[in-house]
């Protein structure tokens, strides 16, 4: 059976992912404010067609990053700062101090 992806690539494309997945709401955002009313039917037709067809593109791209993130979150690297699991991060017991 062939390895699992290495953690610390896995981590560095999440990372890119979460950019992109920011990028293209962003955009989306931008491309749909960009409607403007021409005054001219056919024109409008065209534009709006168009900025339609790249809000549609931006917002497909952003649902291939949020398919990928699960499964490449399964096998990346926690980021530093967040520990490693086990005995370090476990739940640590109350101690009871009698006076």
């Amino acid at each position: 059976m062939p390895p699992g992806p290495d953690p610390h690539d896995a981590r560095g494309v999440l990372d890119r992912l979460d950019e992109l997945r920011a990028a293209v709401t962003a955009s989306e955002d931008d491309v749909l404010a960009c409607l403007v009313v021409t005054g001219e039917p056919g024109a409008q037709r065209v534009l709006d067609d168009w900025l339609d067809q790249v809000a549609d593109t931006l917002g497909a791209l952003g649902e291939v990053a949020d398919d990928l993130a699960p499964t490449l979150t399964r096998h990346a690297a926690r980021p530093p700062g967040e520990g490693r699991p086990g005995a370090a991060d476990a739940p640590r017991e109350a101690r009871v101090v009698e006076p």
